[in-house]
């Protein structure tokens, strides 16, 4: 059973003061993704003036870094604290990564200094981009995990949780061809493709019914044609799709575009349907690390709760694809606060705010100093991990 290491809390306390600071000076100067020019360069300053040595830009992504403790022992495994810093338009860090980005700062400076002896080493990870293109699988497919023994990343929210569930998604841009006519005058002469997107999204509603609970689609009309009086030769769609499993989601990606060659069939039109933006995938849900989990919030006294079904979406996955990744929710409210919201940006400063940078790093950093010291656990997770993902290698 767990229990918590006094060394390792004395140390946090002792340096959550200077963490706090760097994360209210990132709430207070939100960048959106792909522009987190300053907010980069402070945490990276930060961590040299702590005895990193920093690789920046990494992962083949502008705003990234890798920062490993100088001195490392490069024949012990290594562990990657992920970082985020990226803000939302109008509403600054209601994502909550500006204090997230804190407990991984002060989780990865309290180990080195209780733990000198560690047999493993603890490096940061900074992945920008998380809200638009998904910074982590850029930088996954370019080999910034490759070799990490464990990957973790804490997320705010209203509750703890020891593991995230999240759905694989990507998306389905469909355009429809047809040809142009005057609608009253010789509409026999057109050929309809706002007909063929009808269909198309009629076909989609349909088929819902006959998908497993975990699927999922969202789509909107980009364009609709030029003007109602004008038979429209180009209509375009962008649809969404989420599946529990990477697999799951080839499925379904497949049987939505059936969908779109039908309504194309019926109406005379031809069409193209193309994938714009990177897969997110799945992550998996370790048992024995929840287990650990469990563990630490019952001896902190922390309340909990399991999460029973995947939802959303995030980066993270990609990440997992090439390494055993964990993602807790860490409570960062009293009441509940949608996230997103510049109601939840605020909860990031006052008592309320150190109060989660404090309670979210007890969680994270006692969890990787049981990983590496109680026999056999970084194995089972690793285990657990290959035998799901090798469930999954026929998928694209």
């Amino acid at each position: 059973m767990f229990t918590p290491d006094k060394r390792l809390l004395d140390e946090i306390d002792r340096i959550a003061g200077e963490v706090f600071e760097l994360s209210l000076c990132l709430t207070d100067h939100p960048e959106i993704s792909g522009e987190e020019k300053e907010s980069s360069a402070a945490v990276i300053k930060f961590l040299q003036n702590h005895g990193y040595h920093v690789e920046a830009p990494y992962g083949g992504i502008n705003y990234s870094f890798r920062a490993a403790p100088e001195g490392a022992n490069p024949a012990l495994p290594r562990i990657a604290i992920l970082c985020e810093y990226d803000a939302l338009p109008d509403i600054g860090h209601g994502c909550g990564h500006s204090l997230s980005c804190g407990v991984s700062i002060l989780t990865a400076l309290a180990l080195r200094s209780a733990a000198p002896d560690l047999e493993a080493v603890i490096e940061l990870v900074g992945t920008p981009a998380e809200e638009t293109v998904g910074g982590k699988v850029i930088m996954s497919e370019n080999g910034a995990f490759n070799g990490y023994a464990l990957a973790i990343l804490s997320h705010l929210d209203n509750d703890n949780v020891p593991q995230s569930r999240i759905l694989a998604s990507n998306d389905m841009y469909v355009t429809f061809f047809g040809k142009t006519a005057h609608a009253s005058a010789n509409p026999w002469d057109g050929i309809n493709a706002w007909n063929a997107a009808q269909l198309f999204a009629h076909a989609a509603d349909m088929l819902r019914q006959h998908l497993t609970p975990d699927c999922q689609l969202h789509g909107i009309v980009i364009n609709g044609g030029a003007a109602p009086n004008i038979v429209p030769d180009k209509v375009e769609i962008e649809y969404y799709l989420r599946s529990a499993t990477i697999s799951g989601l080839t499925s379904l990606w497949e049987k939505l575009e059936t969908c779109a060659k039908g309504a194309a069939i019926a109406t005379g039109c031809t069409y193209t349907a193309k994938q714009r933006y990177g897969t997110y995938a799945d992550l998996f849900y370790p048992q024995s690390a929840v287990e650990v989990f469990i563990e630490i919030y019952q001896a902190f006294g922390y309340k909990y709760r399991i999460e029973e079904k995947p939802a959303g979406s995030s980066d993270v996955g990609n990440v997992d694809l090439v390494t055993p990744t964990l993602a807790p929710y860490v409570s960062a409210t009293d009441h509940f606060i949608s996230l997103h919201t510049t109601e939840f940006a605020e909860a990031l400063r006052g008592d309320r705010g150190m109060r989660t940078l404090l309670e979210g790093t007890r969680i994270q950093a006692a969890f990787l100093l049981e990983t590496i010291r109680r026999p056999g656990l970084l194995d089972r997770i690793r285990a657990e991990h290959r035998a799901y993902r090798d469930s999954q290698k026929n998928c694209p």
